[in-house]
C-alpha cells in the first residue's frame, strides 16, 4: 500500500504550480498521485508536464477532454480540420507552441521537421490512448472512482463512453452517482458548482454525498487555484495562481 494517495486535476499547462504542489505535499516515491486529466492547453508548459509525469511509475494520468482533443488533432494532422479548430478554440495553440519549442522547429528543414513531428505525434497518441477514462481505488475502506468529468447517470460505470467520462457536466453532478462509491472529478471549475465566481474550493456534494469536485479553475481563471486532496486524511492542499 502507498504511504499517501493524492488526487489533483486540470493543470492546464501550469508546470511551475504543479511542481510547487509536489513540494508542498512532500510527494515521494512511496506516495501515489492521480491526475484527473487536462494537463494541456491554456497554460505555457503543457509538454513539460507530460514529459515529467511519464518518468514516474507512481503518477497516473486519467485522460480528460483536452487530452482527447489534442490526440484527435494529432491523428488528423491537418491545420484546417475540425479537430484542430476545436482544439485551438479550447487553448490548444499554447500546447502547439510548447511542442514546437521542444522539437526545436527552427533548427530543421521542412522535411526533417515533418518526420520528427510525426514521431512525436505517434508517441503522444499512444500515450493518451494508454491512459484510462477512470480508475477505481479503495482508501480507508472507502471506494472511489477517479474520473475527469463524470458519468452519465443513466448508465453503469463500465457502460460509459470515453466522451461521457471526459465531457459530462450538470446532468452528472446534479444527479445521484454510484452506490457505495464516491466519484472524484475535475473538468467543471468548482466556482460554477458553488455558483460563486470567487470560490474555487473543493466541492462536496451536499445532497447525495457521493461526489467531490476538485477543479480549482487553474486554466480559465486568473484567480483560480490548484487543489490537491490526500485521500488518506481528506486534507486539501491549495496553491493559488497568483502565489508564484
Amino acid at each position: 500500500m502507498p504511504k499517501n494517495i493524492y488526487v489533483l486535476s486540470d493543470l492546464h499547462g501550469h508546470y511551475d504550480i504543479f511542481i510547487k504542489m509536489l513540494e508542498k505535499i512532500k510527494f515521494c516515491q512511496d506516495d501515489v498521485l492521480y491526475i484527473l486529466g487536462d494537463c494541456c492547453d491554456r497554460g505555457p508548459d503543457s509538454l513539460k508536464i507530460y514529459l515529467y509525469i511519464q518518468k514516474f511509475k507512481n503518477i497516473h494520468l486519467i485522460k480528460g477532454n483536452h487530452e482527447i482533443m489534442m490526440r484527435d488533432a494529432f491523428k488528423v494532422d491537418d491545420p484546417a480540420s475540425s479537430q484542430r479548430r476545436m482544439w485551438f478554440q479550447n487553448g490548444g495553440n499554447k500546447t502547439c507552441t510548447s511542442y514546437h519549442q521542444y522539437l526545436h522547429k527552427k533548427a530543421f528543414d521542412e522535411y526533417d521537421y515533418k518526420v520528427l513531428k510525426a514521431a512525436f505525434y505517434k508517441m503522444m497518441i499512444e500515450y493518451i490512448d494508454s491512459c484510462p477514462s477512470f480508475i477505481e481505488i479503495n482508501c480507508n475502506d472507502q471506494d472511489y472512482v477517479l474520473i475527469h468529468a463524470g458519468i452519465n447517470p443513466e448508465k453503469g460505470l463500465y457502460e460509459q463512453t470515453e466522451e461521457e467520462c471526459a465531457w459530462m457536466r450538470e446532468y452528472f453532478f446534479m444527479s445521484k452517482g454510484l452506490d457505495d462509491k464516491i466519484i472524484i472529478f475535475g473538468h467543471t471549475p468548482t466556482c460554477y458548482i458553488h455558483q460563486n465566481g470567487e470560490c474555487f474550493d473543493v466541492w462536496y456534494d451536499p445532497v447525495f454525498k457521493d461526489k467531490i469536485g476538485i477543479d480549482g479553475g487553474l486554466g480559465p481563471f486568473e484567480n483560480g487555484q490548484l487543489n490537491c486532496m490526500c485521500l488518506n486524511t481528506m486534507e486539501v492542499f491549495v496553491i493559488k495562481k497568483g502565489e508564484l
